[in-house]
């Protein structure tokens, strides 16, 4: 178990910053902040996400579908595997971003995959 501290505010910085918060065997999670109406501009994951608003507000384009989906404290989105999606901070917003991801060597994910 781990405790780790979000940045609820959103203070001076990079116009993209991007802190890794856990790396673990099975999921990482990592803060991004967007500043200055900055874009994350569209790609997809390998594997499914949440994205979860903690500060600022933010548009999710889901390219795939063309919707538009309005980040605020407290959203959080669910994005299937290769889903292509960006990111607009309206005009700032910070999101945590969980990944998970299921190891092919680790005979237990491989007989829940089953």
């Amino acid at each position: 178990m781990e405790i780790l501290n979000l940045q609820t505010e959103i203070g001076e910085g990079k116009d993209t910053e991007v802190s890794l918060l856990f790396d673990g065997a099975r999921r990482k999670i990592m803060q991004i902040t967007l500043r200055q109406n900055a874009v994350l501009k569209a790609h997809q994951a390998a594997e499914p996400i949440t994205i979860q608003c903690v500060a600022g507000t933010g548009d999710l384009l889901d390219v795939t579908e063309k919707k538009t989906y309005k980040l605020s404290p407290g959203v959080l989105v669910t994005v299937e595997t290769e889903v292509v999606h960006e990111i607009k901070a309206l005009p700032e917003v910070s999101i945590l971003l969980t990944t998970s991801t299921q190891s092919a060597k680790n005979p237990a994910n491989r007989a829940a995959a089953r």
